[in-house]
């Protein structure tokens, strides 16, 4: 195989992504992994735990793939199949790797439980395999060689194919491409529809034929990406798109939102506190999921109903009755209240219908009000969200 490894292919596997019990977040995480180093799998196969097909789709995948990269079924059970699958796509046998038999009796006798036998299963690498401890499992990560290409082997479980990839896939990937990475710019948008965002940034790409931009929305916003071209390119395309976008732009990287708040509230000094009706405790959660965020997020309250509001945010029950519980004015009252609660710097607030009943001509399924305050003023939006119930609250 070539230093330089340009196509990559991934085949996911388990019986549970096939029938929907599963999501398949993996392929994901490994996507998004493999754009930073310039590369983007073109095809992504879903098999079931059949040893056969997980062996013809290997197979396959190798015959055009420099990188084929092998996830889930790996394991000590009957159903974890993908071991002497891809040993027999690759012409060679599972063997115990001694390093990792060790670590996982190991594991046991801290947990003072008996090593099942089972257990060893656990052990088994492709004969001549590199081996990467699985820092927080059981079975390692494992890249095995086929020919000129290679074939990464990683847990399904999503902490620890995660923990894997960072760790070692990645690193030792970035080693083989070297000097040959190819440039990737990432613009993060929120607030404006693909559309509008490709209309803006139409004269802008024009002005770079050799890039390949793309576009993914999500409920959250718009990512841009750019990729090929040289260095250069990709930074002055990405600064004209910063200017062209302004602030609809939040980050130059693949930190989410979240994050950058939180980074702007550290910066700043500033603490919050968050007040929410219909998204039930979504926003805290995900401004919790950053790490550090208890040095600025100092607590939420999710207040369904008027009472609550009444309660525990101080909501006047005029303002409910004149307005309702979705108004600008009682989520003004909301931020204002929940901020007071906490002793915060800002308190942000939510409100609306989630659906799929609940709306009016007046206030259909969709509306949402937000609202951010501080010591001296209060700012109010008002947004209309269309799909289902959790896209409305997502």
């Amino acid at each position: 195989m070539s230093n330089k490894p340009r196509r990559v292919e991934l085949v996911v596997v388990g019986d549970e992504l096939l029938t929907g019990r599963t999501v398949d977040t993996n392929s994901a995480l490994v996507g998004r992994t493999l754009l930073r180093l310039g590369l983007v799998p073109s095809r992504v196969v879903r098999v079931g735990d059949d040893a056969a097909a997980i062996t013809a789709a290997t197979r396959s995948a190798l015959r055009r793939a420099d990188v084929v990269i092998v996830v889930g079924g790996l394991g000590p059970t009957s159903d974890d199949r993908t071991l002497p699958a891809v040993c027999k796509a690759l012409g060679c046998v599972p063997v115990i790797h001694a390093a990792t038999l060790r670590r996982i009796k190991e594991a046991f006798r801290r947990r003072n439980i008996p090593i099942p036998e089972l257990a060893a299963r656990q052990a088994l690498v492709p004969r001549g395999a590199m081996v990467a401890p699985n820092p927080v499992g059981m079975v390692p990560g494992m890249i095995a060689r086929s020919g000129r290409s290679l074939v990464c082997l990683l847990p399904g479980v999503p902490a620890e194919m995660e923990a894997l990839l960072r760790e070692s896939v990645e690193p030792f990937l970035r080693r083989r491409l070297g000097a040959r990475t190819l440039p990737v710019a990432v613009l993060r948008t929120s607030g404006i529809p693909e559309s509008v965002v490709a209309e803006k940034l139409e004269p802008v790409l024009k002005r770079f034929p050799k890039l390949a931009p793309a576009f993914y929305p999500s409920y959250g916003g718009v990512d841009v990406v750019l990729r090929g071209g040289a260095a250069g390119e990709v930074r002055r395309c990405r600064r004209q798109i910063q200017n062209q976008l302004g602030d609809a732009v939040y980050a130059v990287d693949e930190r989410p939102l979240e994050a950058v708040l939180g980074s702007l509230l550290c910066r700043a000094k500033l603490t919050l506190a968050v007040a929410e009706s219909c998204t039930g405790g979504l926003v805290s959660d995900r401004l919790t999921n950053v790490p550090g965020s208890s040095r600025y997020c100092l607590g939420g309250v999710v207040a369904y109903s008027n009472d609550a509001k009444r309660v525990l945010l101080g909501v006047r029950e005029s303002s409910l009755q004149r307005h309702g519980a979705v108004s600008a004015q009682v989520v003004a009252e909301m931020a204002a209240g929940v901020r007071r609660r906490f002793g915060a710097d800002i308190g942000v607030a939510v409100s609306g219908i989630a659906g799929p009943g609940g709306g009016s001509r007046i206030k259909p399924v969709g509306l949402v009000f937000m609202a951010a305050a501080d010591a001296s003023r209060t700012v109010v939006e008002k947004h209309r969200f269309t799909g289902g119930r959790r896209a409305v609250k997502g």
